[in-house]
This record gives structure tokens, sequence and C-alpha cells, in this order.
């Protein structure tokens, strides 16, 4: 090793690395400080996932991310959204066509078949966004209902997009018919508009991204991760 090499690493093992070390416990022990005290309060973990039904990643992330919480001491939020990603990005289309392709080998390696082999035009399944959005992301009705419309929509054999069809699923979950609609100032749903703008307070710009407790991740190629990262924080028996 030269002189210069050994200078260096020298200085990497006495100052770079503590360093990354103090800066990583920073981070690391209001996280866990913050996870204790929900416990002690007798609170949940909380996973808020912001996704899309015209993105296949998102069917994904929202369908491993809730078996994978099931039965632990979560309550995963779902908030899904309709406008995401860079505003005014000319390869739009593309990276649609894209997350085709990527969410068929994500599902292929969870041991499922994407059904589909081209995106779905986002205006077909807003109506989706708009009934999810106003039951304000909790409760195992909504989590049965968003995996339950996610995998016919991206994990079944392809078919038409029969709104009636959707409209059985709300009944089996909610026992109830899909709420109205509340319109935002700018026309379009309140409730998707709130999604949204918690997205962009939280960080992610784009779907499938989860926040849970200060944290964010792209949720559709680290769910293990996620469920990994929740264990360690100490709240246990995710899968």
């Amino acid at each position: 090793m030269t002189t210069i090499a050994r200078s260096l690493a020298d200085r990497l093992s006495r100052r770079v690395l503590p360093r990354a070390v103090v800066a990583l416990a920073r981070i690391d022990t209001p996280a866990r400080m913050a996870a204790r005290v929900r416990r002690r309060l007798g609170r949940s973990a909380r996973v808020e996932l912001y996704f899309a039904f015209d993105d296949p990643c998102s069917a994904v992330a929202v369908v491993d991310l809730a078996e994978r919480l099931d039965g632990a001491d979560m309550r995963l939020l779902l908030r899904p959204v309709l406008r995401r990603g860079i505003a005014g990005d000319p390869a739009v289309e593309l990276k649609r066509a894209y997350a085709v392709q990527d969410a068929r080998r994500l599902a292929r390696r969870s041991g499922r078949v994407l059904g589909r082999d081209a995106p779905i035009p986002p205006a077909d399944v807003a109506f989706l966004a708009k009934w999810a959005a106003a039951a304000d992301g909790d409760g195992p009705a909504l989590t049965a209902f968003c995996v339950a419309a996610l995998s016919r929509l991206w994990l079944a054999p392809e078919a038409p997009i029969d709104r009636e069809d959707y409209t059985e699923l709300w009944r089996e979950a909610f026992g109830a018919e899909p709420p109205g609609e509340e319109v935002a100032a700018d026309g379009g749903s309140a409730p998707v508009r709130r999604n949204e703008r918690r997205m962009a307070r939280r960080g992610p710009y784009d779907t499938p991204a989860a926040w849970f407790h200060g944290e964010w991740s792209f949720a559709h190629d680290r769910p293990a991760q996620i469920a990994a990262r929740l264990d360690d924080l100490g709240w246990g028996r995710a899968r």
C-alpha cells in the first residue's frame, strides 16, 4: 500500500467513519425514541402508502405490504393520488410503459403474475382513487377493497374496466354503496387533492411511496426492507 493510500485509509478510519456513525445515530435515535413513546401510549406504528390505481408498481406494493403488515401492530394508511411525478416531464409515457415491465418483474419475484401488457389510462380508474381517498386512509375495509381492486386491475387476466364490478367490490368490503364525490376548488376530488398535498409534504414525488415515522421509501422494490426497518424500530412481527 502506498503512503498516499495509507494516509487516505487512516483518515477514513479516524475521521470519516466516526462522523458517519454519529450522523446515522442522530437520525436513528429520534426515530427509536418516538417509536418507544408511541408504544408506551398504546399506539400502533403508522405506514402511509401513497399509490395510484393506474400504476402497476403500486398494485405490487399495496398487495405485498398489506400481506406483510397483516396481524402486526401497525396501521397501513392507504393514500391514493392522481397527480404525481415531475410536472411537464416529457418522458412520462415512456415511464408508464416501463412501469409495466418493472411491475412484471417485481410481481414474479413475489410469486404473482401481471395480467396486463400496457398501461391503464389514468382517467379510466380515477373513480377508484376518489372512492378510496374519501375513506380517509385507514381501516381493514379500505385495505380489503384496494387489494381486491388493484388485484383485479393488474394481477388478474386483462378485462375491460367495468365500474359496476368495482362497485360490487366496494359493497363486499364496506357493506355500503361507494361514497359521493367531494369536489375541490380546482374541480378535482378534494380527498385526492389532500392526499397529493400530504405526499408532497412528506417528500415523495411519485408512487408507490411509503412514509413511516419520519422516513420514506419507494415501496414497490423495498417492501422487505420497510418491514425490517419497522421491526428494527421495535414494532416487530412484520413479515
